[in-house]
């Protein structure tokens, strides 16, 4: 009978601290989207163009426009449209609830990036796997040295083989025809 009652109160709290987490996310979420709600677009690009490093292609990328207009936009020469500035809102907003971590931005939002991204901060954003596997592999090594070589060499191959193809494929320069003129989809004068 104890054993009962006390499975009924382990499961109810731990029903309890789940529901709490939830809530405690969504809170965040809605949080976020006072913060995002309350800024204005130039402000938002602003907090990407800090977070991508003065990348404007990427969030050029990212936005599916082009760098001349991110940045006449961000300077605030011109303005975004409506449809432009909920594009802005939607990318903040995951930007923000990323952690503010551009990287994880891209590998979300940016078709190009993605497995580009994957192969090339793979130990950055899987550490757990990157080093479990490492560590597995080093101790194999200590207690089979002759054995052990070739996994790491293999994995050494395989990382060889994703870092060179990841050189090679990266995305490249984007082409811009709005440098001396605006986009109309894009952006509006003030």
């Amino acid at each position: 009978m104890k054993s009962k009652v006390l499975h009924v109160i382990i499961i109810a709290l731990c029903a309890m601290s789940v529901s709490s987490c939830s809530k405690d996310e969504s809170e965040k979420r809605i949080e976020f989207a006072k913060i995002v709600e309350s800024r204005t677009s130039q402000d938002l690009l602003n907090d990407l163009y800090v977070g991508s490093d003065a990348d404007l292609e990427a969030i050029a990328r990212i936005m599916n426009v082009t760098p001349s207009s991110i940045e006449r936009i961000r300077n605030g020469e011109t303005e975004p449209t409506a449809q432009f500035e909920e594009r802005i809102r939607e990318v903040s907003l995951y930007y923000m609830q990323n952690d503010q971590s551009f990287s994880k931005l891209q590998s979300i939002v940016d078709p190009e990036y993605g497995w580009f991204d994957s192969i090339l901060n793979f130990p950055s954003h899987h550490p757990w796997w990157f080093w479990s596997i490492n560590i597995i592999l080093l101790l194999i090594l200590a207690f089979a040295t002759l054995i052990a070589i070739w996994p790491i060499l293999l994995e050494m191959l395989i990382f060889l083989i994703a870092w060179i193809a990841s050189l090679i494929c990266s995305p490249g320069a984007m082409q811009d025809s709005y440098v001396d003129s605006i986009n109309p989809t894009i952006e509006q004068i003030k």
